[in-house]
């Protein structure tokens, strides 16, 4: 069970906040590290990964 002071529900949904950054996660974001929920941006900082594929760029399609 995630200690509750760790909780949010900041994002719309119950999840962890970040360890690193505070930012409010759902669970299906956060990525456990050392016992640690961590954002994406937090882990590739605390372990040193790098993404397997380059991103790309997306045209902003405006639907409205």
């Amino acid at each position: 069970m995630p200690d509750p002071t760790k909780l949010s529900t900041a994002s719309g949904q119950l999840g962890p906040v970040c360890a690193d950054t505070g930012k409010a996660l759902t669970f299906a974001e956060a990525i456990i590290h050392d016992g640690d929920y961590l954002c994406f941006e937090a882990y590739i900082a605390r372990t040193g990964a790098e993404p397997s594929t380059e991103g790309k760029e997306v045209q902003d399609l405006n639907l409205d």
